[in-house]
């Protein structure tokens, strides 16, 4: 064998593949072993192109069982490889077309970690310039990969294309503006209290199901969460934020009294605090009328990949958005993730309008939006293929459907 030849390799050890992650920017978690183990019902091949015996590409495969022994392959933000090589990327896709004819898979959905652009979301209503991978894009298509576009909405595509990302640089309170600093202090003041650790998760499980009633989307359950904290341990981030009722009672009266035993004329800032006071108090009483005593506010679950952090899931619990338990959720999290030495943390996806209310929120922390290159799609088998899509569209659509009878 010559030493510069390409060598694919469909047994690499564990430990070297590790070892290239680490150092590769295209490096992510959806690439490595464990990510595998939270998807039920797919198994996972793992291969590599050496030269001179040196690990030039990999991808980590995911393989759904389809009926008649059919299969599905997708590597989730992969392959990792250096797309500039021409002769490496076609020597790689040949291979994994080759192993994809051998594993009866009828179709390989591939989502590159490329960042396509990416800008401060302040400046978001500013010319964004050029797509910066369409080389890429026109090398994959004369090997028969069919872009699927620069998707705007997240239920265009399996993984979200357009991400919100707090860099290192970001994580401080200096680099806040003064919006989001007066909701964080108003969420200490108001005594929101923020948790941390598996003993939540129970609290965690309901918010993101009142989410999910919200939203009329459909999440994972307690035991899929579950299962991450359990695999990622302690790379595995949990938090919710909670509030007492009874003891946020008791201080609004405390207030309300010392502000109306005050010997001066009440100004008009402290006639509104009143106002406000006896709202809340109003709607305190009300809620423990109901039975509630502890709420949990919100919460979110993050995975930690060597020095990078993911924000997964996050959910609110609507009625109680005044106390603005996310900005000290989130604030407590970037805390967490500055000691920890973290590059940079992940809020995910976010719609490609950057003007719905999950976009805004995310955007009132110095965020950037990184756009990617998209997702990929090798119909090994065309017909077969296109029939996968098709049921694989209806079977959404008919869990929509049912989500939003509920």
């Amino acid at each position: 064998m010559i030493a510069d030849e390409f060598v694919f390799d469909e047994h690499p050890k564990p430990q070297e593949i590790e070892i290239f992650l680490e150092g590769h920017p295209q490096n992510n978690l959806l690439q490595h072993t464990c990510w595998s183990q939270v998807k039920e019902n797919w198994a996972m091949k793992q291969v590599v192109v050496r030269r001179g015996g040196t690990i030039r590409a990999y991808a980590m495969i995911l393989i759904r069982p389809l009926p008649l022994g059919l299969k599905l392959f997708y590597i989730p933000h992969g392959p990792i490889v250096n797309y500039q090589d021409e002769a490496l990327i076609r020597f790689f896709f040949t291979k994994l077309k080759k192993l994809a004819c051998r594993s009866y898979a009828v179709t390989i959905r591939f989502d590159p970690n490329l960042i396509d652009r990416t800008y401060p979301y302040a400046k978001r209503n500013e010319e964004r310039g050029d797509h910066q991978q369409g080389n890429v894009i026109q090398l994959l298509s004369t090997l028969k990969c069919k872009h699927k576009g620069y998707t705007l909405y997240l239920k265009e595509a399996t993984q979200p294309r357009f991400q919100a990302v707090m860099l290192q640089e970001n994580m401080s309170w200096e680099a806040l503006n003064a919006k989001t600093r007066r909701s964080i202090r108003h969420a200490e003041k108001c005594g929101v209290m923020i948790h941390e650790g598996e003993d939540q998760l129970n609290h965690f499980a309901e918010v993101m199901k009142l989410t999910e009633h919200r939203k009329k989307i459909h999440l994972r359950s307690a035991e899929y969460f579950k299962r991450l904290m359990s695999l990622y341990g302690e790379r595995a981030v949990l938090m919710t934020a909670s509030l007492n009722l009874k003891q946020r009672h008791r201080e609004i009266t405390e207030l309300l009294r010392e502000l109306q035993e005050k010997s001066h004329e009440l100004n008009k800032n402290e006639k509104e605090q009143i106002v406000n006071l006896n709202r809340e108090q109003e709607f305190l009483e009300e809620k423990m009328q109901e039975g509630a005593s502890e709420v949990t506010l919100c919460g979110l679950l993050a995975l930690i990949q060597d020095d990078q952090m993911e924000v997964l899931y996050a959910g609110t619990h609507s009625e109680y958005l005044t106390y603005r338990a996310p900005y000290l959720t989130h604030w407590k999290l970037f805390e967490k993730a500055q000691k920890m030495g973290i590059r940079r943390c992940n809020l995910g996806g976010v719609e490609g309008t950057l003007d719905d209310g999950l976009s805004v929120f995310k955007g009132n922390f110095p965020i950037q939006i990184e756009e990617m290159i998209g997702e990929f799609e090798i119909a090994v088998m065309p017909v077969l293929s296109l029939l996968t899509n098709q049921g694989i569209t209806w079977l959404k659509a008919v869990r929509r459907w049912k989500v939003k009878k509920c």
